[in-house]
């Protein structure tokens, strides 16, 4: 009854008028973060060392140690992570992509690298680090025979840390499905099996099939080893907290928006014409009133406590959240709100997805600590949260070192696109430093990339009297583009602004050369809209007000077989 009354006055809450001088927002803000769970209700019989974090994820998720961004994140982040209260981080790796290949899938020696410096920071500010093995794909089914390149990889990490400290745990795979769950029982077992062989100090998180699926804890064999925590995921609804995500099996969620939570008949959007005639039109027309229910999602909860208590284990929510797209922004705190009520309540640990993604933390991509935390969203996580100070968005005016052995953590984050493409952040052949970025076999229109963060974007202030200089270097002919580009959103197209290199300005005699591009002399190309998946002609519209990245590009023709080193990327005055 406590619970009943608790929800229908948040209702009545929210659809008040104010009579206290505060706007209908503010009486929305304050019912968004009561609606929590009332009332006592069973625990679990054990807990995990450690309660509540995020996944920073986005930072070992590469397709090679190579192309690893380490400086996405910083120790200063660990730092920051401590001073919310996250004593648990979850590290996603896609390790199966960052070893040497069969037969014996030797790990990279840069992931190790990077690795060890994590885990040092973590330990510092003892945070529970959870190394996950994250090498999955969303669509394609888990492979029965992935204990081939599990078992040796585990056995790699399991030497490299079993004399670290208790701080560290191991995720054996993230959200497996597709594959039996016998199967992937049995391999499950093998992998426990090859850490225990080497380290029998560090506590093993294990989880069931279909995504790490809460019904699915039931199916998981009942282990020997007595220092495992079971794990599973919680994204209910999915209607909910996935609206917008452009992942996973068709129909995707890309045009669903407006999804309330709770479930409010007068505010159900209208379903967007490429939904119309699927699940998602149904779901919404006839199970979504019911499975938004927050006492639905305490219901679904109370069955891992069940499992908890039948097997006397802990249990834990890896990943938690709602993508912040296409979902109404109170809307989004009374989930969290609610849901960190319940998982605590019955004493389940949890790390949320993610940090600095479109799960996360921070209004923006731009995660500045200081200026940009939603600080709402924070608090309804059960954390503490710093204080903010408005943000300056004053145009840059000065320039500023994109990469120098690393992309440069204060401005910017790395990344690419191409299948086949041969891409290093860290190759050893610099022209200065230790590292310099290699970009070869590129198809045409492949791309390297580097996003701005962390400033305000604007370079209008730049464009007469500074440069874009960098180091490069071939032995074969090329012609590429490098161009800055618009922000893409509702409300801003991602324009172009492009120049274009040949071997008139790189010459093929394998030296390293200085390329100077002035701002000024680059010329607009136009745009391609990816939420429409359409290309526009220039306009005259770019705006280097509003620069949200620097790509390179195979704009022209395939750069296959073809090689180029980037040294020393930076922003200078002519």
């Amino acid at each position: 009854m406590k619970f009943i009354f608790a929800f229908v006055m948040v209702l009545f809450l929210m659809s008040c008028n104010s009579t206290d001088g505060k706007t209908s927002e503010d009486h929305d803000l304050k019912a968004a973060l009561e609606l929590k769970e009332q009332g006592n209700v069973t625990r679990t019989v054990k807990t995990a060392p450690f309660s509540k974090g995020v996944n920073f994820s986005g930072w070992f998720e590469s397709f090679s140690a190579q192309s690893i961004p380490f400086t996405r994140y910083t120790e200063e982040d660990f730092a920051n992570a401590k001073s919310l209260g996250v004593d648990v981080i979850r590290l996603p790796i896609r390790m199966h992509s960052m070893t040497s290949g069969a037969p014996n899938y030797t790990l990279d020696p840069l992931l190790i690298k990077f690795l060890n410096t994590a885990v040092s920071w973590a330990e510092k500010y003892q945070i529970y680090l959870i190394i996950d093995n994250h090498s999955f794909d969303p669509v394609a089914p888990t492979s029965p025979d992935i204990d081939k390149i599990l078992v040796p990889v585990w056995s790699q990490i399991a030497r490299l840390y079993r004399d670290r400290s208790n701080f560290i745990v191991y995720e054996i795979l993230n959200e497996p499905h597709g594959i039996s769950d016998a199967r992937w029982g049995e391999i499950q077992s093998l992998a426990i099996q090859a850490i225990r062989q080497h380290d029998k100090k560090h506590a093993i998180i294990v989880g069931g099939t279909d995504y790490n699926s809460l019904s699915k804890l039931n199916s998981i064999p009942k282990y020997e080893d007595s220092n495992l925590i079971y794990t599973f995921h919680f994204y209910d609804p999915y209607l909910f907290t996935h609206q917008g995500a452009s992942w996973g099996e068709p129909p995707v969620l890309t045009n669903l928006a407006g999804v309330p939570f709770p479930p409010n008949i007068s505010r159900m959007p209208k379903i967007h014409a490429d939904l119309k005639g699927t699940w998602i039109e149904s779901s919404l027309a006839h199970s979504y009133t019911a499975d938004a229910l927050p006492r639905t999602l305490s219901q679904t909860l109370d069955k891992a406590v069940k499992f908890s208590l039948e097997r006397n284990v802990p249990v834990f929510c890896g990943e938690y959240g709602v993508y912040m797209i296409n979902s109404n922004p109170q809307d989004r705190i009374r989930w969290y709100s609610y849901v960190t009520s319940a998982l605590d309540n019955r004493g389940i640990s949890r790390t949320s997805w993610d940090y600095y993604g479109g799960f996360g933390i921070f209004n923006s991509e731009a995660g500045d600590f200081n200026h940009d935390i939603n600080v709402n969203i924070v608090l309804a996580m059960g954390f503490t949260a710093p204080p903010q100070t408005p943000r300056k968005n004053a145009p840059l005016s000065e320039g500023f070192i994109i990469y120098d052995d690393y992309p440069n953590h204060r401005h910017v984050t790395a990344g690419y696109w191409g299948e086949d493409t041969d891409f290093s952040l860290y190759d050893s052949n610099s022209a200065q430093g230790e590292f310099a970025i290699r970009w070869g076999n590129a198809s045409r229109y492949n791309v390297f990339v580097f996003y701005l963060r962390n400033t305000s974007g604007d370079l209008s202030a730049l464009v007469n009297d500074y440069v874009l200089e960098f180091k490069a270097r071939t032995d074969k002919q090329a012609s590429f583009d490098v161009r800055f580009v618009n922000k893409e959103s509702s409300s801003s197209i991602p324009w172009r602004m492009r120049y274009t290199l040949d071997e008139k300005l790189l010459s093929d005699n394998g030296r390293w050369q200085t390329i100077r591009v002035p701002l000024s002399e680059m010329s607009e190309h136009g745009a391609w809209i990816n939420a429409k998946q359409q290309w526009v002609g220039p306009k005259g519209e770019f705006s280097w007000k509003n620069v949200n990245q620097l790509e390179f590009v195979s704009e022209h023709s395939d750069l296959k077989g073809i090689s180029i080193l980037f040294d020393d990327i930076r922003i200078v005055k002519k």
